[in-house]
């Protein structure tokens, strides 16, 4: 692909871009184009797990399964 070609694309990407009303597609590109530059979120969820991950911490929770603070707070002094 010579110049002109890459600056032709990148025009019409842009093009596209600013053309485009559809929010979630805008927000994909920006996180694609973040990831690709290495600036990408450490984690991301959609609203679905989001919400499935609180339901699993909940029942873990009325279970009584987890960590006491004391032992958070052996495990935070181990790592430090």
């Amino acid at each position: 692909m010579n110049r002109y070609e890459f600056e032709a694309i990148k025009a019409e990407l842009a093009r596209n871009i600013l053309n485009s009303d559809d929010e979630a597609l805008i927000e994909h590109l920006r996180h694609c184009y973040a990831e690709s530059q290495g600036q990408s979120a450490p984690c991301r969820y959609t609203l679905n797990e989001v919400k499935a991950r609180l339901r699993s911490t909940e029942a873990d929770a009325i279970a009584g399964r987890g960590l006491s603070e004391a032992e958070v707070d052996r495990l935070m002094e181990a790592m430090i």
